[in-house]
C-alpha cells in the first residue's frame, strides 16, 4: 500500500509539473482565397478574395500542437466549362481542427526555439450557399439530370484541410507566420456545378461522374497570422523554457 501511495504521489507531481508547462496561443489570420474545380482555365488565385479568421492553438510540446480555426470570406472563380462561360462568387465559412507539427522545436518567447517551418492536417466543415440554374447548365449539357426548377439552399460540406507554413517570434509573447492551406471539399457544389456532365440516357437511367470521394472542388488560402501566447495554469518555469 505504501509503495502504491508513493507511486500515485509521484505520478501526481510529474503530471502536475508537466501540465504547468503547457501553453496555448490565440491568433488572427488574414489573406486571400482561391478555387479549383469544374471550371476550366481558372487558376488557384485567378479570382482572389480577402479571407480573415482566428484560431486557438494548444501546444502539447515544442513540436506538436492542435489548432481550432475559423475562417470567413468570399471564394470566386471564372472561366469556361465545355466552352461555355461560367463564373461564381459566394461567402464561405470554414471551420477546421488540425494537428500542427513543427520541423524544428518552436515556442513563443523562447530564444532557443524561435522559428520553424511546419505542416498541418486535420478535418473540417465548410458552409456556403448553392444556387442551381438548370437553364444555364443546359447550354453545355442538354441531357442533364438537374430537372427544370432552380434551387437555392445551404450546404455544410465536410473537408480535409492540410497545409504548410513558417513562423517566428517577434517578442516574448508574439509571433508571426505565413502559411498556405488547401481544402479538399467532399462535395461538388462550391462552384454551383454539381457533377455538371451527369445526364439521363435514352432509357432514363442516370449517368454520373462524381461521388463523395471523387469530386472536383478545392479551396485554397494564402495568408499571414499574428499569434499571442497565453498560459494554461501556472507560468512555465525558466528551466523548462531553457531546456526546450
Amino acid at each position: 500500500m505504501k509503495k502504491l501511495f508513493v507511486a500515485i504521489l509521484g505520478c501526481f507531481f510529474s503530471v502536475s509539473g508537466f501540465s504547468q508547462s503547457k501553453t496555448a496561443d490565440i491568433g488572427i489570420w488574414g489573406g486571400t482565397s482561391g478555387y479549383l474545380g469544374d471550371i476550366e482555365g481558372n487558376t488557384f488565385f485567378q479570382s482572389p478574395n480577402p479571407f480573415f479568421g482566428a484560431y486557438f492553438r494548444y501546444n502539447f510540446n515544442p513540436r506538436i500542437s492542435a489548432r481550432g480555426m475559423l475562417l470567413t470570406g468570399n471564394i470566386a472563380g471564372e472561366g469556361v466549362i465545355q466552352e461555355q462561360p461560367w463564373e461564381f462568387s459566394k461567402g464561405v465559412q470554414d471551420l477546421t481542427i488540425q494537428a500542427e507539427i513543427n520541423y524544428l522545436r518552436y515556442m513563443l518567447g523562447s530564444s532557443k526555439a524561435s522559428f520553424s517551418s511546419y505542416v498541418t492536417a486535420g478535418l473540417g466543415v465548410m458552409y456556403y450557399r448553392y444556387e442551381l440554374d438548370p437553364a444555364a447548365i443546359y447550354q453545355f449539357n442538354q441531357r442533364h439530370n438537374k430537372g427544370t426548377a432552380e434551387k437555392k439552399n445551404s450546404v455544410i460540406a465536410p473537408t480535409i484541410p492540410f497545409g504548410i507554413g513558417f513562423k517566428f517570434n517577434v517578442g516574448k509573447r508574439l509571433g508571426l507566420g505565413v502559411e498556405y492551406q488547401m481544402r479538399k471539399i467532399l462535395d461538388d457544389k462550391l462552384d454551383n456545378l454539381d457533377d455538371p456532365l451527369a445526364y439521363l440516357d435514352s432509357g432514363g437511367k442516370e449517368v454520373t461522374y462524381n461521388d463523395l470521394l471523387h469530386n472536383n472542388d478545392w479551396a485554397t488560402y494564402l495568408g499571414i497570422h499574428l499569434t499571442y501566447r497565453i498560459y494554461l495554469g501556472s507560468k512555465p518555469c525558466p528551466a523548462y523554457d531553457s531546456k526546450n
